[in-house]
């Protein structure tokens, strides 16, 4: 999940939550803009976001719903482009409620 849809540093303990963190706003940018990494991000967001589903849970799993929040949470949050995807998707999924404990992080 974490390589997927990667959370801000500090939100999970485990080796590989550490390993695939993003450990800055200025990293989630690089992320974002890199012509790989942000295009599979991109992609696999619209795809999820055009999903019949409408609940995270049971696409996802717990805690792995949470994680998808976080990571949208963040995206969202240095999203500067018009469609506004990473938003779309915490308000398909979230009811437009982004993930506290990474704002605090933020």
């Amino acid at each position: 999940m974490w390589y997927i849809f990667p959370q801000y540093t500090g939100l999970g303990y485990s080796d590989i939550s550490k390993f695939y963190s993003i450990q800055n706003l200025d990293e989630a940018r690089a992320y974002l803009n890199h012509p790989i990494l942000g295009s599979r991000l991109k992609e696999i967001s619209k795809e999820l976001y055009l999903s019949n589903e409408n609940n995270a849970k049971k696409i996802f799993g717990s805690p792995d719903d949470l994680k998808l929040k976080s990571s949208m949470t963040l995206f969202s949050f240095i999203d500067t482009s018009e469609e506004m995807l990473f938003k779309k998707v915490i308000d398909k999924y979230f009811n437009g409620e982004f993930d506290n404990n990474t704002l605090q992080l933020l």
